[in-house]
């Protein structure tokens, strides 16, 4: 079946609409305004053109419009955080835990256990405000952290493992008794191994604990201190001008060295910025990141831009509900099968094609193309003769209409829905797609009481949605019995032990073998079906130069970003 037969004048119209956004973080390599290659691009000869923004000066978005965002929630997704916040570990660009030395930590160790963590905290690091950095501020974040309700997922497991920290967060204990600080060491013992706990570590920002002590946790993100706050990181902030604009100036402590230049802030959420395009354009703009194919397309050969693909971990997919119905029925996705036989239906290449312009890839697994994936993995080929045989084989009643469930309000979701209702259509399988709104943790994520055998305590039986990873673990953990927001798997012997492996150890080899295991079995009997990958598209202007290494942009990585230099 060809695309074109079932896309309307209004998916031609919603071309221009932004990409479909994150919810809750590709895998091709490239650059637009120059030829494509794997690794950072040349700009082209146009980009000689000096750009309009003023010299020394590094024009970027994400500016606060309310308040700076706690560094704690979502640690690099503004530029703000990369820059005003150092961590005690550093991550590359593949974000994985460098070794040797860290950040505000000029040396750790780990123990072959996982269960023992310690840091040494360099002599030299500093406030904003010219204060000494100490282990009782570390200490107090990660005991502080774990009361706010504005953590990051990874880094409360990573905590919530510490010896001590049931205790702790049930009131019957001021400390977590498995975090000592001594002079400028800090011992971690945890009570279960934290298989993120060096990657946490290089996310996780220490705050002050002399502006923070007075604040109820549950308040944080309304604490005075983020209408300015003092940071650790080589800039500090200058001038704030709420949803105007917001500097950033060099902090001359920084024990990394000193920038030579200032940064200016336009206002903006993360990676949604409806003046993305103007702004490069007008030379306002020198580094940002953007998910919308629609800026590329718009910026594609403007003198002095150059604009990379960056491999994220995003993945787009469909959850199958495979828990009997509130009313005893079988689920109609319970069957392997049948969601094989959905998978072999959709032709994602043509699909991707059509309606993300190429600027998205199949998946074959929640887990990118690249070296933490295992290879020989069934593509599910378009294939409906196949898909045919599998529904036959399984006995498909073709009078079942699967009920699929978005909570995406843009024109392109509407129509990827209208697609895949006609591919499924082609195959013999009935779908309706409907809009959720309202309480979407009890309409999509409430869990059954009875965990393996049901019944479901959601009404649908596909649901489009998105899993933004830090690790891999957040990809996954989520399938095991019980899990508090697993709506969708019933109990699984098979995958509980698979899950399970990959949380046993810190060493990352075994952890990887694990994880080749884990997605083996998951593109075997697709207990979700992958749809595609979208990545991530990140601008540099000509004025910017040391951009020697390139992360993804929404988590913190060893950038070096005190070193650059912007004409």
């Amino acid at each position: 079946m060809k695309l074109k037969k079932i896309l309307s004048l209004t998916l031609a119209a919603a071309m221009s609409a932004a990409l479909l956004a994150g919810c809750g973080s590709g895998n091709t390599s490239g650059s637009t305004a120059a030829a494509e290659s794997p690794g950072l691009t040349e700009t082209t000869k146009a980009a000689e053109t000096k750009a309009a923004g003023e010299s020394g000066v590094l024009y970027s978005n994400g500016g606060p419009t309310e308040f700076f965002e706690t560094p704690w929630l979502n640690p690099g997704t503004y530029m703000y955080n990369k820059a005003l916040y150092a961590h005690l570990l550093f991550a590359d660009e593949n974000l994985a835990p460098v070794t040797g030395e860290g950040d505000l930590a000029k040396s750790y160790g780990l123990s072959e256990d996982g269960k023992t963590l310690s840091f040494e905290l360099r002599d030299n690091i500093f406030w904003h405000d010219g204060e000494p950095i100490t282990a009782e501020d570390v200490q107090w974040s990660i005991e502080y952290a774990l009361k706010t309700t504005v953590l990051n997922s990874v880094f409360r497991s990573t905590f919530a493992a510490i010896e001590g920290a049931e205790t702790y967060q049930a009131g019957s204990a001021e400390h977590i008794s498995g975090i000592a600080a001594e002079g400028n060491k800090i011992t971690i013992t945890f009570e279960k191994v934290a298989p993120d706990a060096l990657l946490t570590f290089t996310q996780f920002a220490p705050l002050p604990k002399k502006y923070l002590a007075d604040t109820d946790p549950i308040s944080l993100q309304q604490a005075k201190y983020f209408q300015s706050p003092v940071g650790s990181g080589p800039f500090m902030v200058d001038q704030v001008q709420m949803n105007n604009f917001t500097t950033l100036k060099p902090f001359d402590k920084y024990y990394g060295g000193t920038p030579s230049y200032t940064i200016h802030l336009n206002p903006s959420a993360g990676d949604s910025d409806a003046n993305f395009v103007t702004n490069a354009k007008a030379g306002k703009l020198d580094y940002a990141y953007t998910k919308n194919i629609a800026d590329v397309k718009a910026l594609e050969g403007t003198p002095g831009l150059t604009i990379d693909t960056v491999n994220v971990r995003y993945t787009r997919l469909l959850y199958m509900n495979k828990f009997n119905k509130a009313d005893g029925k079988k689920a109609p996705l319970a069957d392997p099968k049948v969601r094989q036989a959905i998978a072999y239906a959709l032709d994602m290449k043509s699909i991707l094609d059509g309606v993300f312009e190429g600027a998205a890839i199949p998946a074959n697994s929640l887990t990118p193309d690249g070296p933490d994936k295992a290879e020989g993995l069934n593509n599910y080929g378009y294939d409906p003769e196949k898909a045919k045989a599998l529904l036959a084989e399984a006995g498909w009643d073709p009078n079942t209409e699967l009920d699929v469930v978005y909570y995406y309000t843009d024109q392109m979701t509407q129509d990827l829905m209208a697609i895949i209702q006609q591919y499924l259509s082609d195959v013999g399988i009935k779908m309706k797609a409907r809009l959720v709104e309202g309480d979407l943790a009890t309409i999509l994520w409430k869990a059954p009481e009875d965990p393996v055998n049901g019944p479901s305590a959601v009404d649908w039986d596909m649901c489009y949605a998105a899993n933004a990873a830090l690790s891999l673990h957040e990809y996954y953990d989520r399938y095991q019995t019980g899990y508090s927001i697993n709506s969708h798997t019933p109990g699984d012997p098979k995958l509980d032990e698979l899950i399970a492996a990959t949380n046993a150890s810190v060493d990352a080899e075994i952890q990887k073998k694990a994880f080749f295991e884990l997605q083996k079995y998951e593109n075997e009997t697709l207990f979700e079906l992958p749809l595609y990958y979208q990545p991530i598209f990140l601008l540099h202007s000509h004025k910017v130069s040391g951009l020697d290494k390139i992360g993804n942009p929404q988590f913190n990585y060893n950038w070096n970003i005190q070193n650059w230099e912007v004409e």
